[in-house]
């Protein structure tokens, strides 16, 4: 999400998902009713659900009201929440999603024969972190055919605006799977390190160079700090407290630097689906990302 409209189409197919009804949709504004599982997860109130559930009342659902302008005013509206990028209910939304939707199994409906076949595969998108003194983060569809073996990449985006749903279409049969879960994710992790080891790391030796000229500046610091040893002022004994002191600073200072500039990448799944389509939907097959850069 980057943009105002990003936002605005994110709530609202957030709240499609999880059945919460819709009382108000205007541009720049929506007003939804919580069902009662949604508004634990959306609001910060654990001890009042505790009561309620614990004397049994029957309690009307939570009303949300959503402004995506700031300072909108809504006749007949006393309080209104903004949302934008980095807003605690925004957060607490993608929260739920994320929660909600970290495994799914679905099927395809749309463009499938009759008497045809769905195979299986497993999806996961991956968030991908260049990180160094500066980052860089990535997200990155990958599937693997959980019938032949076959890895895909950007599978999201192939199958994004095809519909699916939690059941099979009746008219169809479903092929079984052949690889497990296991074997299935460890293929998506191969493939992932392959295309990353494929990329241009010249990031990574400026990075590598950026730190080492960092690390010179730092112990040329403490050597200064050394001439203390220098200072007839000083009994023995302080001048060695004080030096123990800056070796250990310089230990610490060192290991931040290198926590903070060292190049490195990350990988991480964000969410996993097993996904049931029809042969002929996907048709690119995995080959070296152009876009996964520094």
């Amino acid at each position: 999400m980057e943009t105002n409209a990003d936002v605005q189409d994110f709530c609202r197919r957030y709240f499609t998902a999880v059945d919460a009804p819709v009382l108000v949709d205007q541009p720049d504004f929506l007003q939804v009713e919580l069902p009662r599982e949604i508004d634990k997860e959306l609001t910060d109130r654990p001890y009042y659900w505790m009561y309620v559930e614990a004397t049994g009342q029957d309690v009307p659902n939570s009303v949300l009201s959503l402004s995506f302008q700031p300072d909108l005013q809504v006749e007949g509206v006393e309080k209104i929440e903004f949302v934008t990028l980095g807003s605690f209910r925004l957060n607490k939304l993608i929260e739920s999603a994320q929660k909600r939707g970290r495994f799914v199994q679905v099927y395809q409906q749309s463009g499938v024969l009759t008497g045809g076949t769905l195979t299986p595969w497993l999806l996961s998108t991956f968030k991908i972190s260049f990180v160094a003194d500066r980052r860089r983060d990535e997200m990155v569809s990958y599937a693997v055919n959980l019938h032949d073996g076959r890895v895909l990449r950007d599978f999201y985006e192939q199958v994004a605006d095809v519909a699916f749903a939690d059941q099979p279409p009746a008219h169809v049969q479903t092929r079984p799977a052949a690889l497990t879960e296991p074997i299935a994710y460890q293929r998506l992790r191969e493939q992932v390190e392959a295309d990353l080891r494929a990329l241009d790391h010249t990031w990574a030796l400026d990075a590598e160079y950026h730190l080492e000229r960092e690390m010179e500046q730092l112990e040329t610091y403490y050597q200064s700090l050394g001439l203390v040893n220098d200072d007839t002022a000083h009994t023995d004994d302080e001048k060695a407290k004080k030096a123990a002191l800056y070796a250990a600073e310089r230990e610490l200072r060192l290991a931040e630097l290198k926590w903070r500039c060292a190049p490195r990448i990350t990988v991480a799944p964000f969410h996993f689906a097993r996904i049931y389509c029809a042969d002929g939907l996907l048709t690119r097959t995995a080959e070296t990302p152009k876009r996964l850069s520094m």
